[in-house]
């Protein structure tokens, strides 16, 4: 699943083309700024046309709900302010709720109930009688002929009663009145499950003419009718003499369900109720005062203004139907502008970023992303205070991803963005612009998780005092400033753990390498240096000298020191393969090169660069770090074989095929490796290893390198390589130290 994942983004860069641009001299080309231009274009008109923001075709000047009017704002005409959609649908569902449930009380199935106990007393009393005549039928007899009349009797209540002793007058008045105040008060339905919920807790009944409105908790079905009169028989014998268990025997079988749900008839008066529902909210008649001057705007208020404003505009409309499609073009125009000065100030300030078409549209849709999440949150009914916006994570990944001028470039574009979305809104302009600042400051150097922490809190603090001194400002309650301080405060946390979610994809994607990037990296445990390690112990143990020189060197002329180092440890990874053919790999062996032609050995030498390239490319290394295995020896003449070549008879013309495909060092961290390189390599053949000697073999390998044109590419000054031979040579003289030799034992 990694391996089809990781095609897959290696397809999506292909298509990207995000590779090293750094590699090569950059020539503007027509294609190149057909690209840019389309990334400016494409993205300003996507975030005009898809950002919602508040209200495209509203005036500027009328304010919004919480804000406060400058002047008393008169209704031009007549406002009719219409019902949302959703509180028409809310008063509708409130007109559901106060109806109740109607049920019908079929008073001739109650009055039946009576009937048939009425009739089995009757029945039972004279089968009893002619029992007791002698010469009468017999009880099986009898007992056939009352199971025939009342089928739904069982046989044990049909015996008992026929040869019981019970007073069954006494029980039908006992039962009649059970009935009577606990059965049939209300009525029995069929089953309760049948009546729908509500959160109208009354029913209404109607028997005939009237109708009754009852708790729906009293309502009855035939399980719990039942156990009402089992309940009933129970608190009886409590105070009388009676056999509940013969009484429930017998009293059960005539509790039929009387009550029937309409819901023809619910519908139908839920359906009369809902016609006489009025779409019209409220009328404002013309020179009515909306809004006093210096009182806050209501909710109430901002609907008449939205609704004035809409109706101004379709004025408009009518009398020059263009003016329909001038906000948006003014909206485009704008954020086209916006983006714009993002564009002349990168031209200006930071050329190699303007180039790199790829590093541009990572750029963008970073900003996309930001404005996709203010967006969802609006989206999602969160967006309760502007403090809440996590407008902090384009910063802190701006700066993670390129550097602090960036971001602090792209955060002042972005408080352009959110003014003009947002209708011009000074808070959330100025708010992010000094939070984004925080948050870049405080983002420029993060190597481990507990930079993180100090992010997120730099982020907090901000937003807290920020959200207090303008809320203070406006005169705000102080429990409205704690309440706004909270949000800000879940703003901040939110915007840094978002963006250390997010940070690893536009990592992989866009093929941009960070600090925690190369942190990853410089593991030795990281598969293909553990492989150096086993299959070539001679290279990984140059590749980690050459680190540590590379490092020491960074930093005395404050480059990425840590790029630095690990792309020496990587530099040589090409080696791999065939170990076998480099001297620092060979232990005392035969050296293999002596069997071959020094043309041939020149092409293995030469093979070591493009498929250490290939390996780091499988491996998912970013470019940054695959640079410096092109770009170590440059273009640099193998001069062993060639010498070796020319006292073969070979023509000096054959120079080329003894050089590296290069490029030459494109970056002063490349340009550093590469004299490292050589370097280290050099030290290895000192015999005295003197300082003196030393300094001697640093300055003519730099001086060489200076002399050959290999640093022509790279920003290196003179007083960098001086810094730089300096850095080399503490620590090749702490490497070589002396050591006092201890005697040993006769």
């Amino acid at each position: 699943m990694f391996s089809f994942l990781l095609r897959i983004k290696r397809k999506i860069k292909k298509v990207l083309k995000v590779h090293s641009e750094s590699r090569r001299r950059y020539v503007p080309t027509t294609r190149s700024r057909v690209i840019k231009t389309l990334i400016l274009v494409v993205t300003s008109m996507l975030i005009a046309l898809v950002y919602p923001g508040e209200d495209l075709f509203s005036p500027l000047d009328v304010p919004r709900a919480g804000e406060t009017a400058h002047e008393d704002i008169i209704a031009p005409f007549q406002i009719t302010v219409l019902k949302s959609p959703r509180e028409l649908n809310d008063e509708k569902e409130m007109i559901r709720v106060a109806i109740p449930y109607v049920i019908d009380d079929d008073s001739a199935i109650s009055n039946g109930a009576y009937r048939s106990l009425n009739a089995f007393i009757a029945v039972a009393d004279s089968l009893r009688q002619q029992l007791q005549k002698r010469g009468g039928p017999s009880a099986d007899v009898v007992a056939r002929s009352m199971a025939q009349r009342f089928p739904f009797m069982s046989e044990v209540a049909i015996g008992r009663t026929l040869q019981g002793d019970e007073n069954l007058e006494l029980m039908r008045l006992r039962l009649t009145r059970i009935y009577d105040e606990d059965i049939y008060k209300i009525g029995v339905l069929q089953d309760l499950a049948a009546l729908p919920e509500s959160r109208l807790k009354t029913v209404l009944i109607r028997e005939g003419d009237k109708e009754l409105i009852y708790q729906r908790d009293r309502l009855l079905d035939i399980p719990t009718a039942n156990a009402r009169l089992l309940t009933s028989l129970n608190r009886l014998a409590a105070t009388d003499t009676a056999d509940v268990e013969y009484y429930y025997l017998i009293g059960r079988n005539f509790i039929q369900p009387n009550l029937r749900i309409d819901m023809a008839e619910y519908n139908r008066r839920v359906d009369e109720n809902i016609e006489l529902v009025s779409n019209v909210k409220e009328v404002v008649n013309a020179g009515d005062i909306i809004v006093r001057s210096g009182r806050k705007v209501g909710d109430r208020e901002e609907a008449i203004l939205r609704e004035m404003a809409q109706m101004m505009h379709g004025q408009a409309i009518q009398q020059n139907p263009l003016t329909a499609y001038l906000p948006l073009l003014a909206r485009i125009l704008l954020i086209l502008a916006a983006f714009s000065t993002l564009y002349l100030a990168l031209f200006y300030l930071r050329p190699d970023m303007f180039r790199s078409n790829p590093k541009l549209l990572a750029l963008f849709t970073v900003f996309i992303m930001q404005l996709f999440l203010i967006w969802l949150m609006g989206l999602l009914g969160l967006q309760r205070s502007v403090y809440l916006l996590p407008i902090a994570i384009l910063p802190i990944m701006v700066t993670v991803l390129f550097d602090a001028e960036v971001s602090l470039l792209s955060t002042i574009v972005l408080a352009m963005l959110l003014g003009i979305l947002h209708r011009f809104d000074f808070t959330i302009t100025l708010m992010t612009v000094v939070v984004g600042t925080a948050a870049t400051f405080s983002s420029r150097y993060v190597r481990r998780r507990a930079h993180w922490y100090r992010i997120m809190v730099s982020v907090v603090a901000t937003y807290v005092v920020f959200v207090f001194l303008m809320e203070n400002l406006k005169l705000s309650p102080d429990k409205e400033v704690l309440v706004q301080m909270g949000y800000g405060f879940l703003a901040g946390m939110v915007s840094a753990l978002l963006t250390i979610g997010i940070l690893p994809v536009f990592e992989s994607l866009f093929s941009i390498t960070t600090d925690i990037t190369l942190l990853e990296l410089s593991d030795l445990n990281h598969p293909i240096l553990k492989r150096l390690a086993m299959e070539a112990p001679g290279t990984y143990h140059h590749s980690i000298s050459v680190g540590n020189l590379s490092e020491a060197a960074a930093k005395a002329i404050y480059a990425n020191s840590l790029l630095a180092r690990v792309g020496a440890y990587y530099h040589d990874i090409g080696k791999i393969e065939i170990p076998e053919y480099f001297v620092e790999n060979q232990l005392g062996v035969k050296s293999r090169h002596e069997a071959l032609s020094p043309s041939m050995s020149a092409l293995i030498l030469a093979a070591h660069v493009k498929r250490g390239r290939l390996l780091g490319e499988e491996a998912d290394v970013p470019d940054d770090v695959l640079d410096f295995i092109e770009e170590h020896h440059g273009t640099m003449v193998m001069k062993y074989f060639y010498n070796k070549a020319v006292e073969q008879g070979a023509d000096e013309s054959a120079l080329s095929k003894f050089r590296y495909p290069g490029p030459k060092p494109q970056s002063r961290e490349t340009g550093i490796a590469m004299l490292a390189d050589a370097v280290e390599a050099a030290s290895r053949t000192l015999d005295d290893p003197k300082p003196a000697r030393i300094h001697s073999l640093i300055q003519r390998i730099i001086n060489e390198r200076f002399q050959s044109g290999e640093l022509d590419e790279c920003p290196l000054t003179l007083r960098d390589l001086a810094k730089i031979r300096e850095a080399f040579e503490q620590i090749l003289i702490g490497a070589f130290h002396q050591r006092v030799e201890y005697p040993r034992k006769e």
